[in-house]
Order: structure tokens, then C-alpha cells, then sequence
């Protein structure tokens, strides 16, 4: 029998373990002393055979499930128990043998528990070790995600036409870092989890996995907090520069409607004369107003090739055209009125 599982262990490429040698060679020494007592030596060797073949079962799991070892183990735990009432029933016709079986089946007792508990660890051990992998691979997976959503922000062209469109853009950016205030700690967590995971699985690999994720999220984490500095400037600037135009339009629009009030022209050529020098006086602000308009545009913090195309810097320009031609048309109209008013 002992041959039997040393050429097993053989096979397997591995020595026998010297606790089994050991037992074997004890069970294998009272079957000889049992030897002129068929009717006890064939169970007794069945079951040593088989508690053996057991034994090898659990120090290479890769054969047999860690459950199924558990379930074998307690049933020679019981097997054990019988095996024991047989030999003391056998001692009372020969005490000597039995005291050689006895201490055989003590010592098999003794593996047996020590077997059991070693599966009942490893099973305890993997089943914890699955809720770890789980709570690995969950924060895997969302960390995955967020570099994936954060390379399809950064990668984006930043739409700069308007403070509306830049506050957008500044909170999707602004969400995206909330979202990785606790990848840091995750990352941390992976870490322990893969030293908590290297004595139970193969985790080759995974503390390279943790650094290069560490390292995409560090670096996408501050190209995201470059942007959002960006376009907090831009948005300031552009907010400014919206607030002096839509000043200068609403100016303009006001001469504008008053030049072409149909009240105006039922007025005396008196009247009519001195309301466009008042409106000339007035507009008299514009040139302050296109002043600040230009202060504005050229104090915008975005690309040069971009101001030249933006819409609001387009607007300001015709507004600064309008105003112009408003003045020169007022002035024309006052000195005509002027001559014909001397003339009457």
C-alpha cells in the first residue's frame, strides 16, 4: 500500500509527504502483526488504502474540489469512529494487536482532523478570497470607466463661442473630478487586495495592473484640472466681454429706435435740431463703451486663431460700425438742420 502511494506521488511528480510515509508505514506495520486475521486485516487495509488516496486528494486540490474533499474528509471522520469500535472488539480476543491498530487508527484520527481543517481553511479562504476578487474587479471596472469617460472630455475640442457653452463644458469637467475623488483610495485597496490574494491565487501581473492605472488616472486627473482652469478663465473673461457688448448694443439700439421715431420728425426744425444734438451728446458715451468692448476682447485668455471667429467678437465689431455711422449720420442731419433753420 505504501508503495501504491509513493508511486502515486511519483506520478505527480512530487515526494510523499513525510506525515503520510509515516502513517503508512505504521498502518502497513499492524497489518502485518494482523496478518493471520483476514476477517479484520481486508477492512482495515481497504480503509487505510482509501484514506491515503485521501490524503494525496488534499494536498493537490487541483483533482478534486475543496467540497468535495470536505465531504470525503467527515465521511472517513466516521469511518474513523467505526474503525475504532472494530479494533476494540478485536482487542478483546488479541490486546496485543490491538494496541499496535490502536495507536495505527489514533494516528490516522489525528491526520484525519488535521486534513479536514486544513480544507475547511482553504475553503473559508477561497470563499473570502471570491469576495475580494469581486470587490477588486468592481473597482477595476469603474475606474476603467472613468479613464474611458475622462479620455473622451479631455480629447474634445473645447467649443469656446460663448460663457454659456464654457460653464458647461466647466461642469462636465468639474463632475468628472468629483467622480475620481475616491480613485485614489480604491487604487489603494487594489493594492491590498492583490497582496491579500497572492497566498491563495496567481496574481502575477496585478501590481503592474494597479500602477498603470494609477498612473492614467493621475495623469488624466490633472489634464482635466488644466482644462477646468482654462475654461474658468474663459468663461470670466468671456462673461465680461458679453456684459460690455450687450451695454453698447442696447445703446446703439436706443438711438437707433429714437432717430427713427415718426414723433421725431413732427417736431419744429427747432426741436429736431436740438433733440439730435442731445443724441449726439449721448453717443458721445459710445466711444467709452467701444472703449471697454475692446479692453475685453483683448484681454481674453483663449487661443489667438479663436477670438478673430467668435461670434461675440464679431457682434461688437458691427456694433462699433453702427455707432460710428450713427454719429457721422446725426451730424450731417444737425448741420442740415442748422442751415435750414438759419435760412428761415
Amino acid at each position: 500500500m505504501t508503495e501504491l502511494q509513493q508511486s502515486k506521488y511519483q506520478d505527480l511528480q512530487s515526494g510523499l509527504p513525510s506525515e503520510i510515509s509515516m502513517q503508512l508505514a505504521e498502518v502497513a506495520l499492524a497489518l502485518g502483526s494482523a496478518e493471520d486475521q483476514p476477517f479484520f486485516t481486508q477492512p482495515f487495509a481497504f480503509f487505510a488504502s482509501s484514506y491515503s488516496c485521501l490524503l494525496i486528494s488534499a494536498a493537490f486540490t487541483c483533482f478534486f474540489s475543496l467540497q468535495s474533499l470536505c465531504e470525503e474528509c467527515e465521511s472517513c471522520g466516521c469511518s474513523l469512529a467505526e474503525l475504532g469500535v472494530a479494533v476494540q472488539e478485536f482487542g478483546e480476543q488479541n490486546p496485543l494487536l490491538c494496541k499496535q491498530l490502536g495507536d495505527a487508527v489514533a494516528k490516522l484520527t489525528e491526520l484525519q482532523l488535521h486534513t479536514a481543517q486544513q480544507a475547511r481553511d482553504r475553503v473559508n479562504r477561497l470563499k473570502k478570497a471570491e469576495k475580494q476578487v469581486e470587490e477588486y474587479q468592481s473597482m477595476k471596472k469603474f475606474i476603467l470607466g472613468w479613464i474611458e469617460k475622462a479620455e473622451a472630455l479631455i480629447s474634445g475640442n473645447i467649443i469656446w463661442n460663448s460663457a454659456s457653452q464654457l460653464q458647461e463644458q466647466i461642469r462636465a469637467h468639474q463632475s468628472l473630478l468629483r467622480e475620481c475623488r475616491g480613485l485614489h483610495g480604491d487604487l489603494e485597496v487594489m493594492g491590498e487586495r492583490e497582496a491579500q490574494l497572492a497566498d491563495v491565487l496567481k496574481t502575477e501581473g496585478w501590481s503592474q495592473q494597479v500602477k498603470h492605472l494609477s498612473r492614467c488616472t493621475e495623469e488624466l486627473q490633472q489634464s482635466a484640472k488644466t482644462r477646468l482652469q482654462s475654461l474658468q478663465d474663459a468663461a470670466k473673461d468671456m462673461l465680461r466681454l458679453e456684459a460690455e457688448v450687450k451695454n453698447l448694443h442696447a445703446a446703439v439700439d436706443q438711438i437707433q429706435v429714437t432717430l427713427a421715431s415718426p414723433d421725431l420728425n413732427k417736431l419744429s426744425l427747432r426741436e429736431q435740431l436740438t433733440q439730435r444734438q442731445h443724441l449726439l451728446v449721448e453717443m458721445e458715451s459710445f466711444k467709452q463703451q467701444v472703449a471697454a468692448v475692446q479692453r475685453c476682447q483683448s484681454a481674453l485668455r483663449l487661443p489667438e486663431e479663436v477670438v478673430a471667429s467668435l461670434p461675440i467678437c464679431r457682434t461688437a465689431q458691427t456694433l462699433q460700425q453702427e455707432a460710428s455711422q450713427l454719429q457721422h449720420t446725426t451730424i450731417q442731419q444737425c448741420n442740415i438742420l442748422q442751415e435750414v433753420y438759419s435760412h428761415q
